[in-house]
């Protein structure tokens, strides 16, 4: 399976991101059981994604719903509740699976009949006097996500560790 070729080596260049030896992957009849109870086959990057780190993956996206243990079921009644909770004009496509959330106000979800490495849609509930809208193809393949979370990730981090030095030289100084 290639299609996280480049989201590994990401991971080898960024070691900020410190996510060695923290692989959680799904089992086979895990994967399995999900794609039952949703009723049609997921596509293959996600799959493997699953059977690389679908349980954890070190701390990368603490505090939203990315993993299998967080219940991706009920991730997808989160999504439709969002929108019929904001009164959003449009509801997901029968084929959609919503993988990631964010603090019940954001997700982004694939359509299993976009490919093998499908591209990504992306909803945020709208502010004050906005429309609702879904961001269609925000990214172009569910791998683009990962590897732009990642990239995010590791410059926060790294951005994080910068002012954490200039606190501690300003310190010292006095």
């Amino acid at each position: 399976m290639p299609y996280l070729d480049e989201v590994k080596q990401i991971l080898a260049e960024n070691p900020s991101l410190n996510l060695s030896g923290h692989f959680y992957p799904c089992s086979k009849e895990e994967v399995v059981e999900l794609e039952r109870l949703i009723g049609f086959k997921l596509p293959l990057a996600y799959k493997e994604f699953l059977f690389w780190s679908g349980k954890g993956l070190g701390s990368f996206e603490i505090g939203s719903e990315f993993y299998y243990d967080q219940d991706l079921i009920d991730l997808q009644r989160m999504a439709k509740d969002l929108l019929t909770d904001n009164n959003a004009p449009f509801e997901l496509p029968d084929d959609a699976f919503v993988f990631w959330g964010h603090q019940g106000y954001q997700f982004a979800f694939f359509r299993a009949s976009e490919g093998d490495n499908p591209p990504i849609h992306y909803y945020i509930e709208a502010g004050e006097g906005e429309k609702e809208e879904i961001k269609w193809n925000y990214q172009a393949h569910f791998t683009d996500f990962l590897i732009t979370e990642m990239r995010d990730q590791a410059r926060h981090i790294e951005n994080a560790r910068r002012i954490e030095d200039e606190i501690a030289r300003d310190w010292t100084r006095g």
